[in-house]
């Protein structure tokens, strides 16, 4: 072809060609679109860490406004015994000045003027039980010497940790009043603040009903105890496999009474399970699945989560420094996200495999489990408690998204130290 024939075909064709138009209607719909686009929030990037930095501040605002308020009280009191100890010794300073005062003056008419007043029925029959009741005890106490060796411990400055004292008060009724007794230097009762008994005889150890008695004694309000808590469990998925969990974390124990306590805290783990091609069709899918890879072998999710448990355990007193431990609760379980790795078989080769994989930063709050445990503690030498138990979770519904019910069986232990 010439060079005339190919500039007379390029003519032809640009003859027949005519611009497009302006078309004020699709410029229109563009503008629409743009401006029903909401942007996203800000606060959307960062949910994970708002969700989780607010659980985390709120339960230090507990733990921290608890102690405020017992060490407020415990001021309080602190400082009207000493407002009290203050008028004593005023008025001590001023019986002593009065005293010095009238050894000073000289002798003078010397009367003795004795007054009997008769006590009260109540107040009588108050007496007289006072004084069976330390009879029985003496009695008791020297039986126990006789018999089976001595039921009372002595601290380390070979000092009596309690000693029946004699009684200060003794009802005479042929005098018909009150008269003082003397007391002995070296003997002394247990005070509120004095040492606990701590010594048991091997032969006779104290009951159950005992202890608690003595514990309630002694407890003043909630006590309060902090430690770190450490969980292995073995656990079962439906749908899904068995797998083994090691969760670690802060626990708190708020001890209402010598055998009821309130437990909760805050524990981080990370799971696994697997989804077979068994129960995959099961399942109500995956996010990030892709048919077309080919047939899907099996799901691998890793899960990071953060367990709130709130437990109500009883204690049942062995010793004064060892306890049976049982109890029961609910935990919360917030998932804070989640890495599901796909195996899709490659062809017709069964050896041959593809892996995808996908991220999942969604938090998302799920039903918990129910607790269920068993264990048994011991105060150390250094007044810290440690504990070990069973314990059992029971699922209340499907997690995670593979929609799991787990069932956790394994052995938690404890490390208590006491703030109040």
């Amino acid at each position: 072809m010439d060079d005339n024939k190919f500039d007379k075909g390029i003519r032809e064709k640009l003859g027949d060609y005519e611009a497009p138009g302006f078309d004020p209607t699709a410029l229109a719909s563009l503008h629409h679109q743009m401006a029903s686009t909401a942007p996203a929030p800000w606060h959307a990037t960062y949910k994970t860490e708002l969700i989780v930095g607010s659980t985390l501040f709120i339960c230090t605002l507990l733990m921290v406004g608890s102690q405020w308020m017992f060490t407020h009280k415990a001021t309080s009191s602190l400082e009207a015994e000493i407002a009290t100890l203050k008028s004593k010794v005023e008025n001590s300073g001023q019986l002593r000045k009065e005293m010095d005062a009238l050894k000073a003056a000289g002798p003078d008419t010397i009367r003795i003027v004795e007054f009997r007043e008769k006590p009260s029925s109540v107040y009588l029959s108050l007496l007289r039980k006072i004084d069976l009741l330390e009879a029985g005890l003496k009695t008791f106490l020297d039986e126990s010497r006789k018999k089976e060796g001595p039921l009372l411990g002595v601290s380390e400055e070979s000092a009596p940790n309690l000693i029946p004292a004699t009684p200060p008060l003794s009802y005479h009724p042929s005098a018909n009043r009150v008269m003082p007794r003397t007391k002995e230097k070296e003997s002394k009762r247990a005070t509120a603040t004095g040492p606990l008994l701590a010594y048991e005889s091997p032969g006779k150890k104290l009951s159950a009903k005992t202890i608690k008695a003595i514990q309630k004694h002694y407890q003043k309000g909630i006590d309060i105890k902090l430690g770190p808590g450490l969980l292995a469990t073995h656990g079962t998925f439906s749908p899904g496999d068995t797998r083994y969990t090691l969760s670690g974390g802060l626990l708190a124990d708020f001890i209402m009474s010598p055998v009821l306590s309130v437990e909760t805290g805050l524990l981080y783990s990370q799971r696994h399970n697997r989804v077979t091609g068994a129960d995959i069709p099961q399942t109500s899918g995956f996010p990030g699945a892709d048919p077309s890879l080919g047939e899907l072998k099996n799901v691998d999710i890793d899960s990071w989560v953060i367990e709130t448990p709130f437990n109500i355990r009883y204690r049942y007193p062995v010793t004064m420094k060892s306890n049976w431990i049982m109890g029961g609760g609910y935990s919360a379980l917030l998932y804070t996200k989640q890495v599901l790795e796909y195996d899709y078989q490659f062809g017709a080769n069964r050896s041959a495999s593809l892996n995808t994989s996908m991220l999942n930063k969604e938090a998302k709050l799920y039903p918990g489990t129910v607790n269920l445990f068993l264990g048994y503690s011991r105060e150390l030498k250094n007044k810290k408690t440690i504990e070990i138990s069973l314990y059992y979770q029971h699922g209340l519904g499907k997690i995670g998204i593979e929609q799991a019910a787990p069932v956790l069986f394994g052995i938690r232990g404890a490390y208590w130290f006491t703030l109040k």
